[in-house]
C-alpha cells in the first residue's frame, strides 16, 4: 500500500483585494495531522503548492502524479483551500442551476486556460481504479459539487472572487470546454469533503488568534476526535454542528461512493 497526498493552499493571489489568510495554515495542518499525528501518510510522500506555485498547470501536473500508478490499497488525498466560484456552464443539458463550480489557481483570470472545472476534475480523477482509498477536501466557497469565505474579528470575509470578476468570467468562460458526448458519467469514486453547499459561501475564519478556513478547522478537530471510530460522512455532520454553534452561515457536505467509510484505510 502507497499514501500520497498533495496538498494546495493559497492566500497570496495577483490582485490583492483577492487575498486570503487562513489557506496555507490549512494544508500545514493537514499535513501535520496526516503525518505526524496520525502518522499515516509519509512526509516524503506529500507535496504541496502554495501561493504562486500554485497555478492552474503546475496543481494539473501534481494531480496527475497523485493518481500516477495509482492500485487499489492505495490511500491518496487531495486537499485544496483557496478561491472558488460558479460561471456559466456551456452545456445547460449537464447542469441544472446552469453553472459550473470551479477553483481559482493562482494565475486564475477568468479565461478557460486558468480555471479549473468541476468537469475538468472529473475526467482527472475518472482514471482511479475502484479500490483506491481516496479523499478530496475543497475549502472554497461554492464547494459542493465542488466548491471558500473568510472570517476575520468582526465581519467576515469570504473565499469567493468579487462580483466584477464573476461578470469577467461569465463573458470570458466561451473556451475549452468538453463536448457533452465526451464528458463523464459516472459516481465520483472517493469521498468529497466540501466546506459548503454548492449556493453557499466558505469562511476565512479567525479563530483562536489565528486564521484558517472554518471548515478545514472544524474538519481536522472532528477527524483527531473520531476518524478511528466514524466514517467520514458522519464527521461531516458533526463539523456541520460545530459550525452552526460557532455561528458560520455554512453547510459541509459529503458525497462519492467512499462517504461512508473511515477517513483512513
Amino acid at each position: 500500500m502507497q499514501t500520497k497526498a498533495l496538498l494546495v493552499g493559497i492566500n497570496k493571489y495577483p490582485d490583492p483585494r483577492n487575498e486570503l489568510r487562513g489557506c496555507v495554515n490549512d494544508i500545514l495542518d493537514m499535513e501535520y495531522f496526516i503525518s505526524e499525528k496520525r502518522k499515516v501518510y509519509a512526509k516524503q510522500n506529500i507535496k504541496k503548492l502554495t501561493d504562486k506555485q500554485a497555478t492552474k498547470k503546475e496543481i494539473v501536473t501534481q494531480i496527475k502524479w497523485l493518481i500516477e500508478g495509482a492500485e487499489p490499497g492505495d490511500q491518496l488525498l487531495f486537499h485544496y483551500s483557496g478561491h472558488g466560484a460558479q460561471v456559466p456552464t456551456k452545456f445547460a443539458q449537464q447542469e441544472k442551476d446552469g453553472l459550473d463550480e470551479i477553483i481559482c489557481p493562482y494565475d486564475f483570470d477568468g479565461t478557460a486556460a486558468t480555471t479549473l472545472r468541476d468537469k475538468e476534475f472529473a475526467q482527472l480523477f475518472a482514471g482511479i481504479p475502484k479500490g483506491v482509498h481516496f479523499i478530496w477536501v475543497s475549502d472554497s466557497c461554492h464547494a459542493e459539487d465542488l466548491s471558500r469565505d473568510p472570517k476575520m474579528p468582526g465581519e467576515p470575509q469570504y473565499r469567493y472572487f468579487n462580483g466584477q470578476a464573476a461578470l469577467q468570467i461569465a463573458t470570458q468562460y466561451t473556451e475549452g470546454l468538453v463536448a457533452p458526448e465526451k464528458a463523464v458519467y459516472k459516481p465520483f469514486n472517493g469521498a468529497l469533503l466540501s466546506a459548503c453547499a454548492s449556493h453557499e459561501l466558505s469562511a476565512d475564519a479567525y479563530i483562536n488568534n489565528r486564521f484558517n478556513g472554518a471548515f478545514t478547522r472544524y474538519l481536522i478537530e472532528n477527524l483527531t476526535r473520531f476518524s478511528e471510530t466514524k466514517n467520514m460522512r458522519t464527521i461531516i455532520d458533526y463539523v456541520n454542528k460545530d459550525l452552526v454553534k460557532n455561528g458560520y452561515d455554512q453547510n459541509p457536505q459529503s458525497e462519492g461512493t467512499l462517504e461512508n467509510e473511515y477517513f483512513f484505510l
